[in-house]
């Protein structure tokens, strides 16, 4: 299973002993000495979660809802930038708000976006906990601070994850991650004291920032150094369309061990133009025979024994930047990279075969943006000669009866360098591909909204085969609940074809008490029919408790993988691979013991014809102010 983004992860165990739950109580109770533990969060970010299908979009989601459940987005006050980072917003609908912002004055709530021409409500509704209207234009900034302590257990050792996250509600915040992973020996001080630190300490105003520690930066489109856009992340969800972030920097928050850099980052305004520079190194873990890389993993989450002899034998060193022009309707954009690999002892290195043989490489790209009152136009290109040529552009057109289409083009060359060898999608490969997508989303009915998108690939080499990947979606939204219809086929090439059916259906009854309902079925060519049905109960009295209890049957052949979306914890977003035959029960409680505190405790437990009982058991201790 792919490594999720979160700061806390579920642990498997069989059932312990007496001696091992007195133990479990005692790290509790340690724990809780240390820390006491917050009360709010919003259970939203668990269906918004659900909806993104890419690992890689699924975690960049992830983060920016917990960076706004921590600070609320305003919306009397948000920038088309800010707009663009929240999950589900895309760029004609960013449009047509700041417009009906500026012809209808400040908002009065949140739930005024509802008027705002091309507003998806049952997706918008998600939306709402992360979002915030101010009273009073020169309220004054209030300091902000985070801290979590989550534990886990098994088998006798303790996985212990450390969040600090903060301001003080001017220019300066930061962010300190500390993590244990089970299955990996304790480090003393000596080595890092932790499996995993990373910390970073930002200024902003309004014209410049200025990142010491681990940072993230996405440019353009994505295509640079493993950067790729996911062309399926956003296809279950939204209309597709490109949105304008074309300059992301941001610290690196999460336990991730791979995809960010160590150094120093400062971005500064200069009228139209932006400027970003930096320069850093990333520990990575890798395969070396001689003085040649062969194998980058991405790794960094509970290793197991093979994989520690690979643990950060290797870094990757980086100084680049990136230059823009932005107007009020276009953007143009410049990204160049130098970087190079190095073994912990200092050795320059080769990187793998497919790459070119040379120690150092450079990297650059163009990319750029236009958008009308129909029409966005969205692309960039590698800058690297001959084979490892990359480029991507799509063309997006909106209209109010009809919805929004999008169709986009990409093509990798056989040679293009892209990290750990993963690709840009959920099926695509990232390298040695072309391929087209078309999209369309719309109204169908009142309160009611629809999805399709057909994509088609193949490899650059003469004669492969091709690949087509179907997926639609019609989803359905009011005040007593929303229900969701999803459809996804795949003929992909070396794989057997698949398709699948999802339904979901969640329903209020009264205040405080919940239900939902889920059914997949899957058929695999050769193998069958497979699936899985779901039933969720959920008490909220808004307050003080929520406890909520979900049963999951499932039966699956012999080549099936669903994947388990557990009940949602602070910092906690994966769940486990389900295979084979079986039950699963899960509960979660939070307790609110204060203003600003409450305690999260998650347990699944899971039986299969193949396998004995199994549970995971998450913990997670935070205090906010």
């Amino acid at each position: 299973m792919r490594r999720s983004t979160a700061l806390l992860s579920s642990t498997t165990v069989r059932r312990s002993s007496a001696g091992r739950g007195l133990r479990l109580l005692l790290l509790v109770g340690l724990t809780c000495l240390c820390m006491r533990v917050v009360a709010q969060e919003s259970l939203s970010s668990e269906a918004i979660l659900a909806l993104i299908e890419d690992d890689e979009a699924r975690e960049g989601a992830a983060e920016e809802l917990e960076r706004l459940e921590l600070h609320p987005l305003d919306l009397n006050t948000a920038t088309a930038d800010e707009l663009a980072r929240v999950p589900l917003l895309d760029p004609f609908f960013i449009r047509n708000f700041l417009l009906f912002r500026s012809q209808s004055g400040r908002l009065g709530s949140v739930y005024d976006l509802k008027e705002v021409q091309g507003a998806e409500l049952h997706l918008l509704s998600l939306l709402y906990p992360y979002l915030t209207v101010s009273t009073a234009d020169d309220r004054p900034p209030r300091p902000r601070r985070e801290h979590a302590v989550g534990s886990l257990y098994k088998e006798g050792s303790a996985s212990l994850l450390i969040r600090s996250v903060g301001d003080n509600g001017k220019h300066l915040d930061w962010a300190l991650v500390g993590e244990t992973d089970r299955g990996e020996p304790f480090r003393p001080v000596r080595e890092g004291w932790m499996d995993h630190l990373s910390g970073t300490l930002r200024y902003r105003d309004e014209r410049r920032a200025i990142l010491l520690g681990d940072f993230r930066l996405t440019t353009g489109r994505g295509l640079l150094m493993g950067q790729g856009r996911s062309f399926f992340s956003s296809s279950i969800y939204g209309t597709g369309i490109p949105d304008r972030m074309t300059r992301d920097l941001r610290p690196h928050r999460s336990a991730r061990e791979y995809d960010y850099l160590r150094g120093l980052a400062v971005a500064q305004d200069l009228g139209p133009m932006q400027l970003v520079l930096l320069g850093g190194y990333e520990p990575i873990d890798a395969r070396i025979e001689g003085q040649r890389l062969q194998t980058l993993y991405r790794t960094g989450l509970h290793r197991d024994a093979p994989s520690l002899r690979h643990r950060h034998t290797a870094r990757r060193e980086m100084v680049g930047g990136y230059l823009s022009y932005e107007s009020e309707s276009a953007h143009i954009g410049a990204t160049g990279l130098i970087y190079r690999h190095r073994s912990h002892s200092g050795t320059l290195l080769l990187p793998p075969v497919r790459y070119p043989a040379s120690r150092v490489l450079r990297e650059g790209s163009i990319d750029g943006y236009w958008m009308g009152e129909r029409v966005i136009a969205s692309g960039e290109v590698t800058l690297a000669p001959g084979e490892q040529r990359a480029a991507e552009g799509s063309l997006s057109y909106l209209d109010e009866m009809l919805g929004a289409l999008t169709l986009s083009g990409r093509y990798f060359g056989r040679e293009r360098y892209s990290p750990y060898g993963t690709g840009d999608g959920h099926y695509s490969t990232g390298r040695d591909e072309r391929g087209y997508r078309l999209q369309w989303s719309g109204e169908v009915a009142r309160y009611v909204t629809g999805m399709v998108v057909v994509d088609r690939f193949r490899r650059t080499a003469a004669g492969s085969p091709s690949g087509t990947i179907l997926m639609a979606r019609v989803g359905k939204s009011d005040y007593h609940g929303s229900s969701l219809l999803t459809l996804r086929w795949l003929a992909v090439p070396d794989k057997p074809r698949q398709w699948t059916i999802r339904y979901s259906s969640d329903y209020r009854h009264g205040a405080r008490w919940f239900t939902r309902q889920e059914v997949r079925l899957l058929h695999t060519e050769g193998e069958g029919l497979g699936g899985g049905v779901t039933g969720r109960v959920r008490y909220d009295d808004g307050t003080s408790m929520l406890a909520e209890g979900e049963v999951r049957l499932f039966r699956l052949t012999a080549g099936q993988v669903m994947h388990s979306t557990l009940l949602w914890m602070p910092y906690l977003y994966g769940g486990t691979m389900l295979r084979g035959q079986g039950v699963q029960l899960t509960g979660r409680l939070r307790w609110h013991l204060g203003r600003h505190v409450a305690l999260h405790s998650r347990i699944a437990l899971t039986r299969t014809s193949d396998r004995p009982l199994t549970t995971d058991l998450a913990l997670a201790l935070t205090y906010r102010l």
